[in-house]
């Protein structure tokens, strides 16, 4: 059975974090504008909080 939500490990946070910028977003929101989520979505997966399995499946393709 799979989770139901997913969070970033703690290693992963800081290069998460920068995945924006480096993908041509200049604000978290403009990432979540373009993706269709929720500020809080896009900050809660950011800072490794979990996320709903589709939603973090959707922003790790987003972001590579």
């Amino acid at each position: 059975m799979m989770a139901r939500s997913l969070r970033v490990a703690p290693e992963y946070i800081e290069k998460v974090k920068s995945a924006p910028q480096f993908n041509g977003y200049p604000s978290q929101q403009s990432l979540a504008t373009d993706i269709g989520f929720s500020l809080s979505t896009v900050k809660s997966f950011l800072t490794g909080k979990p996320v709903d399995y589709l939603n973090f499946v959707e922003l790790s393709k987003k972001l590579g």
